[in-house]
């Protein structure tokens, strides 16, 4: 008996001082994460989210140009409106990037990111320029609804509503119907990994990829990464309960699903997925801990890891890995 206490208090000892106990990183702790010509990160400053800040970056959104495109001679862009998904919802600003000479091309639907409060295609124009040319598909750019002003599930419906009218109009734009994907970064990637569980459980349109770069799997604020990035430049922990509050509204229910990918239960037969997460950014843990429930339920699953990069940072190579996605999954049969 006394080897039995004495072995389960060794065993409990053990097991407390191995356990790993987390803390708001300092700045110079946050500069040790990040790759030597990314350190300078840190001196940016802090800026809290407020409805004046977000007033005052969306006026910047909307007054800087559209980029020029480095390939403008090799992909034709279209920017038009297309229906909302009730009624009374507006229509929906998008902009299509063909390829010259295009026809029965796969169709990506990409989601920018800003928090879902903020934003703009124009972030993400040359990338979507670089998609189509260089993967040979078709590429609609959304400019979706932000809250506050309009809640979840606004920017779910306007996802859906794009897929809808890119199925029913995919010939009008040299698109193959049955060859679709979602993608997003940040906030779009959280809107790109709801869309694919509401449709899969809606039974539309086959998705047969989805890209999410940086996801918010949910709103945990127990995971390691967010409580040791509660306080930096950039994206920081701190703003997730603002932002979730801004997201689903006075009388949302932030643990609805497709509020978050990462907040439905069942996870099972969705579209081949590849994900991107850097090492420090405080989404890090709940696109990890999403990735790992996807793998687990059986789907097709690519994880990409990049330590040293913050949030939102170019990643290294991952036009290469999505394009070589794209060829992989959006093949005609």
């Amino acid at each position: 008996m006394k080897k039995y206490i004495l072995f389960l208090i060794l065993f409990l000892i053990s097991g407390l001082s191995s356990g790993q106990q987390y803390h708001p990183l300092t700045l110079k702790e946050v500069e040790k994460r990040l790759l030597p010509q990314f350190s300078s990160m840190i001196n940016t400053p802090i800026q809290d989210i407020t409805l004046e800040e977000i007033k005052k970056q969306r006026k910047i959104d909307a007054e800087i140009p559209w980029p020029e495109l480095k390939n403008k001679d090799s992909v034709d862009v279209i920017q038009s409106k297309i229906p909302g998904l009730n009624a009374k919802d507006p229509e929906i600003p998008v902009t299509i990037y063909k390829p010259k000479n295009a026809k029965n091309l796969p169709i990506l639907l990409w989601f920018h990111g800003g928090g879902f409060i903020y934003g703009t295609p124009k972030w993400d124009h040359q990338r979507c320029a670089d998609y189509a040319v260089k993967g040979n598909t078709i590429v609609i750019n959304i400019d979706y609804r932000f809250a506050p002003e309009y809640p979840f599930p606004a920017a779910l419906y306007d996802a859906y509503a794009s897929l809808l009218w890119a199925t029913k109009n995919a010939e009008s734009i040299s698109g193959n119907p049955k060859l679709l994907a979602v993608g997003g970064i940040s906030a779009g990637a959280g809107i790109s990994g709801s869309l694919a569980q509401y449709v899969r459980d809606q039974r539309g349109p086959k998705i047969s990829l989805e890209i999410l770069e940086i996801p918010p799997g949910d709103w945990g604020m127990d995971y390691p990464s967010v409580i040791e990035l509660k306080r930096i430049p950039g994206l920081k922990s701190e703003d997730f309960p603002i932002i979730k509050n801004y997201y689903v509204g006075e009388k949302g229910n932030s643990k609805e699903k497709y509020v978050l990918p990462g907040n439905i239960e069942n996870v099972s037969n969705l579209p081949p997925t590849v994900i991107f997460v850097a090492g420090a950014d405080p989404l890090r843990d709940s696109g990890l801990v999403y990735a790992d429930r996807l793998i687990k339920a059986g789907n097709f699953t690519e994880l990409h890891f990049f330590s040293g990069y913050a949030h939102g940072m170019p990643l290294p190579g991952s036009m290469e890995i999505t394009l070589r996605a794209i060829n992989q999954f959006l093949k005609p049969k």
